[in-house]
């Protein structure tokens, strides 16, 4: 009796199968620091559910730490309660493309949002009103006592910057450091810009310039960094990194990349670049979208695929075990939930009967506060975190075997770090290389392992996992039954 032990590596479709340890296919499975675990489902909310489709939301937070989740439709700005939503619109009706996006920023107290159609939108507290002088922009973001907006309506190679310490401050001038410019050096509109540490990066579809401060008269001086990686939008560009040591990891035109401060470094070749971008429908690259759970160190790349504004598929990439998983799910966009707080005021939002009420020693069943956590907004308008009890899912192993040798399989033994609600694996075969695959026989987990029997030179496992598990590695245990 031979045994092997194989630990996953995770969702690699473009990889030679018969490499150990990837994984050809999957189906609800991210990936965590010990291995790959059943992704959650959604979660519902107390939020009521939005007026129309969100074109972009944010989760943004004020001096005082106090955090504000705004969200954008067509027409309007809402601010979310614990339940309801606040209508937070200027008092003329927003003009909003129906392939733009809202894109938010903070600025100490000030919360600034633009949709590439209106004039820079501000608020403090309550509604948002127009910056008198500001530019019509459709991307936003901060840098210390800087705001920028880039993409202007006059040019979309353009980026232009408020006065230093003046979010409201948007005239041309030495004196201030308000100022503008062009990124010329490469074709194409700028299509993200992201704050990193100190500077910032600006982003076409395929190329990058790196935004140092320089002072007057110059202001930002703005290099452009080597090589053809650039970012789909502003919404796939996430900051893995620290203040002090900054990383951001983004999607380009054809691949996944992180970026260190020295140049970008591909993270999905050999391994989904190839089925990704394959996928993906070009036409509706504007609908790619980034959610980063930095708890867990994951990030969430949703993309279309079918002919829709909204994206319908999802890879997803742990930074720190450097592997892939998938989660495919329509979504209208995705958001960081801030969950408020439990007060006796806001009780029944929670808890509908006394029944409900955690099993806590009194003094302690109220203790919350407001956490972050990864979401979506689906095509129904309602918000929902990625933390709810897990459904199904399954696993496809790249191919063992042997040209030369036949082999009899006769046990698979899953490394459950969690085990599943009920597993079932399906063994496909085949006797030589290039052959389609025959599907064999099912075997439902019992005692924590598969039996079956299948003699053949080529193996490939797919295991079918309902509820919560984790899951790190598998032995198989075969015979060889002789050779040609």
């Amino acid at each position: 009796m031979n045994r092997i032990v194989v630990k996953l590596l995770g969702f690699a479709p473009d990889a030679d199968p018969t490499t150990s340890g990837v994984l050809t296919n999957c189906s609800g499975v991210i990936p965590t620091l010990k291995g790959f675990k059943a992704a959650p489902s959604p979660a519902t909310t107390p939020l009521a559910t939005l007026a129309a489709t969100c074109q972009g939301a944010a989760a943004l937070t004020k001096l005082d730490n106090s955090t504000r989740l705004i969200a954008g439709t067509p027409t309007k700005l809402y601010e979310a309660g614990v339940s309801t939503w606040s209508d937070v619109s200027r008092s003329v009706t927003y003009t909003t493309g129906s392939t733009s996006r809202w894109r938010f920023a903070q600025q100490a107290n000030v919360s600034m949002a633009v949709n590439g159609s209106d004039t820079i939108q501000a608020s403090s507290t309550g509604a948002f009103s127009c910056i008198a002088g500001a530019p019509v922009v459709g991307i936003i973001e901060t840098v210390g006592s800087f705001v920028f907006g880039f993409n202007t309506s006059a040019n979309p190679h353009g980026w232009q910057c408020s006065a230093n310490g003046d979010y409201s401050n948007w005239s041309v001038s030495i004196a201030t450091q308000a100022t503008t410019g062009t990124l010329l050096a490469t074709p194409g509109p700028i299509t993200a810009g992201r704050r990193f540490g100190s500077s910032i990066i600006a982003y076409k579809k395929n190329s990058m310039y790196f935004g140092s401060y320089v002072g007057a008269p110059v202001v930002w001086q703005f290099d452009l960094i080597p090589g053809a990686a650039g970012a789909l939008s502003q919404e796939v560009v996430v900051n893995i990194g620290t203040e002090e040591n900054p990383r951001h990891l983004f999607m380009g035109e054809s691949d996944f990349y992180i970026f260190d401060g020295s140049k970008p470094y591909s993270i999905g070749s050999n391994r989904v670049k190839e089925t990704v971008f394959t996928n993906l429908l070009a036409s509706r690259f504007y609908a790619c979208a980034a959610l980063h759970d930095a708890i867990n160190s994951r990030v969430y790349f949703y993309y279309p695929v079918a002919d829709s504004v909204f994206p319908d598929h999802c890879v997803v990439y742990n930074y720190r075990a450097d592997r892939w998983g998938v989660d495919d799910r329509q979504i209208e966009f995705p958001v960081e939930y801030v969950t408020p707080g439990i007060t006796y005021g806001t009780l029944g939002n929670f808890y509908a009967t006394y029944g409900n009420l955690p099993n806590l020693t009194y003094g302690t069943a109220f203790l919350s506060s407001a956490q972050r956590q990864p979401a979506i907004i689906g095509t129904d308008h309602k918000i929902k975190t990625l933390t709810g009890v897990a459904t199904n899912s399954s696993i496809t192993t790249g191919d063992y075997g042997d040209p030369s040798q036949f082999q009899t399989l006769t046990r698979v033994r899953p490394v459950f770090l969690t085990a599943p609600t009920s597993a079932q694996l399906t063994n496909y075969y085949k006797n030589n290389e290039g052959d389609a695959l025959t599907t064999g026989a099912s075997s439902p987990l019992m005692s924590g392992k598969f039996d079956l029997l299948r003699d053949a030179r080529w193996h490939r496992l797919k295991i079918d996992l309902v509820g919560d598990w984790e899951m790190s590695a598998f032995s198989a245990e075969y015979e060889g039954s002789g050779s040609e």
